[in-house]
This record gives structure tokens, sequence and C-alpha cells, in this order.
């Protein structure tokens, strides 16, 4: 019997030895002919072994994968609930502040808010402040202002700074009524002024659109007017003894943030870690404080921006992701952890994909079929093939992963 077992443990061994060499082989060979940029390490968190490590330490656009940075600075800067509102109550006032929350009108859970202010006794204020940085990050593309990936930042948004509006038997309907007639038909292909909150539309059935408005205090003020049917006013920013209102659970937020890959999620509540940490709503100094305190030990000092990835300007390497996968396995019981991740190949693989114009990365954990979990990055950059084959490429990589390690 104990032969048979030692038979068996060196015919396991001889497999995935083969299999790094093979893999080894094909991605230098891939390297020699290819103009594009490919980066991968596979390492085994639980003998610490690296057991690939292709351009390991080259830096790559990361594209999404910046979320999993986002992700652990929220998860070990922010308590259990998120921040929803400030407010601050006299006898004949509420005076009201907001948080950079992302979840007003825009989760499942933001009734909180509504309900607190649809119920008070009192005139309400809110006050004239905003966050300590612009409303678009650096580095993002002007021109994709009007795609639903990309609202602008701000201190109180409600619906995800998104208008959501269709066209059906030339009706357009939308779901914020101040932007009624705001609202134009035209054959252009225009969706959105860009410095004014004009929007436009085809008159094509079932049409439904989804285009970030430009955020103001004076807007978001009558936006929750109209939706509390109370009056909101607007008054100058002053200090006053404030007490928080907290709204969404963290983990539904943060669940969001990787499986839905949700851009406005992760910046807004990296405005709250910036906030948390230095009293500025501002995602530069969240992301300077993660630096320093939670990820001072990266193998390679990253370049980092924003939350979200939208940035052409973030530059991580596969091994900066490796490590940030490997302390979060370490900190976070497996099946949580697991539960915040976008689940592929039929269950064994819990990884976040990040793609911007030939760009598509695929970071995350792999577990085999003989039940041994890796963890792996798969980075590739500036192609000009279709997104599809480096996927299928990834794909059969991982498949092949999964059977013989």
């Amino acid at each position: 019997m104990l032969k048979k077992i030692t038979f068996v443990l060196i015919i396991v061994l001889l497999s995935s030895c083969g299999t790094t060499h093979k893999l080894k082989k094909e991605f230098s060979k891939e390297d020699k002919g290819n103009t594009s940029f490919k980066g991968f390490v596979l390492y085994n968190p639980t003998t610490k072994k690296e057991l690939i490590n292709h351009n390991g330490k080259k830096y790559f656009t990361p594209a999404s994968n910046t979320k999993l940075f986002t992700f652990y600075t929220v998860y070990k800067t922010l308590g259990d609930s998120i921040k929803g509102l400030e407010y601050y109550k006299t006898v004949d006032s509420l005076i009201i502040k907001g948080t950079a929350d992302p979840s007003l009108l825009y989760t499942s859970e933001s009734n909180k808010i509504l309900d607190f202010l649809k119920n008070s006794k009192t005139p309400i204020f809110l006050i004239d402040a905003t966050i300590d940085e612009p409303h678009y990050g650096s580095g993002w593309a002007w021109d994709d202002y009007t795609y639903y990936y990309m609202p602008g930042k701000s201190l109180l948004p409600t619906n995800g700074n998104i208008l959501r509006y269709s066209v059906e038997n030339d009706i357009i309907s939308s779901n914020i009524t101040a932007f009624k007639d705001k609202i134009f038909f035209s054959n252009g292909s225009l969706r959105r002024e860009t410095s004014e909150n004009k929007f436009y539309a085809k008159r094509e059935k079932n049409k439904e659109y989804e285009v970030p408005f430009i955020t103001s205090n004076e807007l978001t003020a009558q936006l929750l007017s109209d939706e509390i049917d109370k009056n909101v006013v607007l008054i100058p920013n002053k200090k006053y003894n404030f007490k928080p209102l907290y709204s969404e659970k963290k983990d539904i937020l943060l669940a969001k943030l990787l499986v839905d890959s949700d851009n406005f999620i992760s910046e807004q509540l990296m405005l709250q870690v910036g906030y948390e940490v230095s009293k500025k709503h501002s995602v530069k100094e969240a992301i300077k404080y993660s630096l320093d305190n939670y990820l001072q030990d990266l193998p390679e000092t990253p370049r980092w921006v924003d939350g979200s990835g939208l940035s052409r300007y973030n530059l991580f390497t596969p091994n900066d992701i490796i490590h940030l996968l490997a302390k979060m396995h370490d900190e976070i019981p497996q099946e949580k952890l697991f539960s915040y991740f976008p689940n592929k190949e039929k269950t064994f693989v819990f990884a976040k994909s990040g793609s911007l114009s030939n760009n598509y990365n695929l970071s995350g954990y792999l577990i085999t079929k003989k039940g041994t979990l890796l963890i792996f990055s798969y980075m590739n950059n500036h192609f000009k093939e279709s997104s599809s084959e480096v996927k299928n490429r990834i794909s059969e990589t991982i498949q092949e992963i999964y059977n013989k390690y």
C-alpha cells in the first residue's frame, strides 16, 4: 500500500512539474514573436512557493484589477456599515451633510436615509460642501463622460449619479423627474452635452440609456426635495456637531465592487476611506494611507491613482497582485473571501477581471481538481487582437492548471 501511495505521489508531482515546464516554455516562446505584453505568476499559498513567474516584476496597466487594492483598503478601514449622512438637529431644523456614501437610491438598503428625511418634523437644510478633489479621476478618458461606467464623484450622490431613460413609441420616460424636460430626440450619436445636463435619445423602440449627469449641490437639494416631497434648502458650509447616520452594510457594497466591478462604488468608498484617515474626502489620501500602512511590503512600488482602475496612469506588477491576494487569504476566512468574488469556470475560479481597450487581466484564486488552492495573476497589455481571443487563451491555461496541479 505504501509503495502504491508513493507511486501515485510521484506521478502527481511529475505531472505538475511537466505542466509547469510546459507553461514556462510557452510563455517564453510567445514573448519572442509577440508584440503585446504578457505577465503570469502562479503561487501556492500553502507551501509559500512560486510555481511560475513570467514577467512578474514588470509593470502593467491593471484596469479593474485595481479594485482588488480598493477592496482591501475599504475592508481594512471602514466599519461594518457605511456612513450615509451626517446630521445635526435643533428644535426647529435638521441640518445634513453628505459623506460620499454611494448607496442612496442606488442600492437596496438606501431607504434608511430617505425614511430618516421623510420622518423629519422640522425643515431640512443641506450643507453646501464638496469633496476635496475633482469629480473625475486623474487619467480618466474625457470622451467617456456619457457612459454609465464613468459617473463623477460627489459628496452626496443619488441614483449613482446616473440618469436612466428610455424611449418607447416616441415617448421618453426617466427615473429622475427633474430631468424630464432635459431629454430631447436627436438623430446623432451624442447622448449628453459636455458641460450641461442636456440629454439626447433616438426614436427607437425599447431603446434604453444610462448616462451620468453633472452633479451640483443645488441639483442634489432639488433631487432630494422631489424624492421625499419636502423642501431641502441649501445653506453655506459651517461646522456643526454632526452625528453619523449609517446606511448600507459594507459587505453588500464590497460584493458589488468586485462582482459587478462597479466603478462608482469603488471611487465613493475610497472617498470615505480618505475622510476616515485624513478628514478629507479624497481618493488620493486613501491611496497614500493604504500604501503607507497596509501595503508597504509590496514587492514593487505601484503607481496607484484611482479606486476603480479607469485610469491608464495606474501601474501594478503581477507580483504585487499575488502578494495582495495572499495577504487577503491570510486575513479573511476563505469562504467569506470567495463570496466577494465573481465566480468563474464552474465554481473552481474566484477571480477579478480587468479590461480597457487593448488590455485584459484576470487575477484571483483557483482550486484545482486535486483540491489544491493556487493564486494567479494573468496580465495582458497592448494587444491588437480581439479580447475574446485573449480570454480564450487565459481560459485554456487556467483549465490546464486545474487539471494537472
